[in-house]
């Protein structure tokens, strides 16, 4: 049996004689310690009352009757194996060598002789009591000591399942997760990432530098990365061209998250990595075919915007023909005159077609370049000019002269805008079917720098849009117009071009009122180049 038990609580004194007297004498001698005092006349009494009961030591007198102090000594200890009670026996003989090496065997560690003074008591007791003390407090350490290794193997046991279980998380995960430290060197990486890197191994990988994996063109954006990621604790997705270990690329869009110590301190980064080379070219397939659907759509104002100096040109030849046939003298200034006006609407005609051709051509691989953003609108508008005047719909246009440039794909940028003035024309001509004469239909197009943004703003005096389909009609596929009337792919790609140029769409429409759709860019260069 182990009797090893901490005691957080006054010690426990056993003493025995078979005198009332002596044991009274005894207690008025030890009273004041910080004890508790168990008493007994004889050994079977203490037995009794110590069963189960931490000692701090037994004061025994040798001689009594029944059972004396050796045997007593000796039944006290026989099932303290890991806790044996340091003994001090009372005797009024004195001993032979032989006897008192009986009685240290019997686990006395002291002996003192009658008749005996207080002091002598006093002092023994307070001996064994500092040692008694010092056992208690090297048991509590080392009780603390064990309850603390069992809560750190608990926590280490927790903490394993959890990096198991996000290991297994972040390895599911369709995207590549790299962890990384703030003087950028990759220190954990999933199997995705491992694979995305063009590592056979993530050792491989582990160590090596963040910007190992981009071109030197993205440096300064990984670094504007880092510091946004540590001042606002993560960052949207940023497309870049990440380079393999072997030196392929493939185009990526990273997020990156920031993980704080304790303290809210900056510790290390975990960064997201997708490749977005299939979604690319979809969406390009997606432009391409909504480019064609435009033009399917603006068919009917080509054939105007062709037909109007085919006229021209028919009704000056006519003119020419029949002086011709009247035989009547053609002088060179006529003939002169009629050819230039042939020529200009000739010219015009061809403008028009290669603006189609430009507009209808796939802009999958380009450079992004500064360009006007007014040219761009008012190419757009000219493809719908004659459209609009023949449908009654008047067209205002604002242009704010001297605004900044943007830095894109001036063609993509060209489709936003016609897509644009396609929904706006759908949305006054259905009001217009609903309306009595009085309603005129209204485009209003303008452009404006308000603080350090570009703005380029289209609105229309059309049905609107209900508020329930506000924030849905950015979805690919999501159509407000009656079947046939639309690929449901407009604003959807509208909104992945103004993106990809780093700007945001805005809409805001009210029913049967008007519709107000804001194009918003950061403004970064002036047209001066300052």
């Amino acid at each position: 049996m182990n009797n090893t038990i901490y005691q957080d609580s006054a010690a426990n004194v056993l003493i025995v004689d078979d005198i009332e007297e002596n044991l009274i004498y005894m207690e008025s001698v030890i009273k004041n310690f910080n004890i508790n005092i168990i008493s007994a006349m004889s050994g079977y009494e203490a037995l009794e009352k110590t069963r189960d009961i931490t000692l701090a030591m037994a004061i025994i007198d040798v001689w009594m009757p029944g059972m004396n102090g050796y045997e007593l000594a000796v039944n006290l200890n026989k099932e303290r194996t890991d806790n044996k009670v340091p003994i001090i026996f009372i005797t009024a003989n004195i001993f032979s060598e032989i006897e008192e090496l009986k009685g240290y065997d019997a686990g006395a560690v002291d002996y003192i002789y009658k008749p005996f003074s207080s002091q002598i008591l006093k002092s023994k007791v307070s001996i064994f009591l500092d040692l008694y003390n010092q056992k208690q407090t090297i048991l509590k350490d080392a009780i603390l000591l064990r309850n603390t290794t069992e809560q750190l193997k608990q926590a280490n046991t927790e903490l394993y399942k959890s990096e198991q279980k996000f290991r297994t998380m972040v390895n599911s995960l369709p995207d590549g997760v790299l962890l990384v430290d703030l003087k950028g060197r990759i220190r954990e990486v999933s199997e995705i990432g491992t694979e995305l890197l063009g590592a056979n191994d993530r050792n491989e990988l582990t160590s090596k530098h963040i910007l190992r994996f981009v071109r030197s063109d993205s440096f300064k954006l990984i670094k504007e990365i880092a510091v946004n990621t540590i001042a606002e604790g993560l960052t949207q997705e940023n497309e870049v061209n990440i380079i393999k270990l072997n030196g392929s690329t493939f185009l990526g869009e990273i997020s990156t998250t920031l993980i704080q110590n304790i303290d809210g301190s900056p510790l290390s980064f975990i960064i997201v990595v997708r490749d977005i080379s299939q979604r690319k070219r979809i969406q390009t397939i997606q432009i391409h075919a909504d480019r064609m659907a435009n033009l399917g759509q603006m068919a009917a104002g080509m054939a105007h915007e062709i037909n109007q100096p085919l006229n021209i040109i028919s009704m000056v030849m006519d003119k020419i023909l029949y002086e011709a046939d009247k035989n009547i003298s053609l002088d060179v200034s006529f003939l002169k005159n009629k050819s230039n006006k042939i020529f200009e609407n000739l010219t015009r005609i061809r403008n028009i077609i290669d603006h189609i051709r430009v507009f209808s051509r796939n802009q999958f691989e380009y450079i992004p370049i500064a360009f006007s953003i007014n040219k761009s609108i008012q190419s757009a508008i000219s493809m719908f000019s004659e459209q609009f005047r023949h449908l009654g719909i008047n067209v205002h246009v604002n242009l704010k002269e001297d605004i900044p440039d943007i830095t894109g794909n001036t063609h993509q940028f060209e489709q936003v805008i016609v897509n644009l003035l396609n929904n706006a024309k759908d949305a006054v001509m259905d009001r217009k079917g609903l309306s009595d004469y009085t309603y005129i239909p209204e485009i209003n197009i303008s452009s404006f720098v308000n603080k350090e943004l570009l703005i380029v703003q289209v609105t229309d005096n059309g049905t609107g849009i209900d508020e329930e389909h506000i924030n849905k009609i950015m979805l690919p596929f999501y159509s407000t117009k009656e079947e046939g009337k639309g690929t449901g792919l407009g604003l959807s790609i509208s909104y992945e071009i103004i993106k990809d140029m780093g700007g945001k769409i805005e809409i805001e429409s009210k029913k049967m009122t008007k519709t107000d759709i804001r194009l918003t860019f950061n403004v970064i260069q002036k047209k001066d180049g300052k």
